[in-house]
């Protein structure tokens, strides 16, 4: 599972939805959890989680010649 600042940590990019919707292009089931985040100038925020299953991920990784 993935949250957007995770995502720019590791990859110095801000573009996660970009990558998500490609990955869902290509056939890849990524699933999208929404959960609340209030702020205070924003008090209905919500931000999204992405989530692949392991299975996906360990083939994902394989494809890419890594372990899982």
């Amino acid at each position: 599972m993935i949250e957007h600042p995770d995502f720019q940590d590791a990859t110095a990019s801000w573009r996660l939805g970009a990558v998500v919707f490609t990955l869902r292009t290509l056939g890849w089931p990524v699933e999208t959890i929404e959960i609340p985040s209030p702020t205070e100038h924003d008090p209905g925020r919500v931000i999204a989680l992405y989530r692949l299953d392991g299975k996906y991920t360990a083939q994902a990784l394989a494809m890419n010649g890594r372990a899982a």
